[in-house]
């Protein structure tokens, strides 16, 4: 059938009630309790899958850059009262002047930086996962039937140890 995926090529991921995505971390792995094993085969559900995972990850980055931010708010602004004071009584020299006013606008620039990226939205018609940017490598193992990845017992096991700590 045109556009189908082998098993050794298909992508298992996991998906929580949540609508949290998460790569298998072995195709063969039973999902942790509460999420949903899903197999893309097709070339068309791969590209799916890779933009609502590029989305997650963009929200969550976008999250994490919010609550830094956040964080160092106060002293952001400490930092601008002491320039602008600085400017306002006098600098020692026309160096420290530049330097501070050079200060003063990495602040803006930087506060600037961050309200455009909360506005903005990523553009997932290139969205693609850093696995997919990898070549996939051919080595040994493929040509000499070296064993690759887990056996089955050992994925159970895996499981099964991910389940009584979960």
């Amino acid at each position: 059938m045109r556009g189908q995926i082998s098993d050794a090529q298909a992508v298992v991921y996991w998906s929580h009630p949540s609508g949290e995505l998460m790569m298998a971390p072995d195709s063969r792995m039973k999902p942790f309790i509460g999420w949903q094993r899903i197999e893309c085969r097709t070339v068309s559900e791969i590209e799916q899958f890779s933009r609502r995972m590029a989305a997650q990850e963009y929200k969550k980055q976008r999250s994490l850059t919010v609550e830094q931010h956040m964080r160092s708010q106060a002293y952001r602004e400490r930092l601008k009262a002491n320039c602008r004071l600085r400017l306002a009584s006098g600098c020692i020299s026309p160096h420290d002047e530049q330097m501070t006013k050079r200060t003063l606008q990495n602040l803006e620039r930087k506060d600037e930086a961050f309200f455009k990226m909360i506005c903005a939205e990523p553009d997932l018609s290139r969205a693609s996962l850093v696995i997919e940017r990898q070549e996939d490598v051919i080595g040994n193992a493929q040509y000499s039937r070296k064993r690759r990845g887990l056996a089955d017992d050992e994925v159970n096991m895996v499981g099964k140890l991910a389940e009584t700590t979960a």
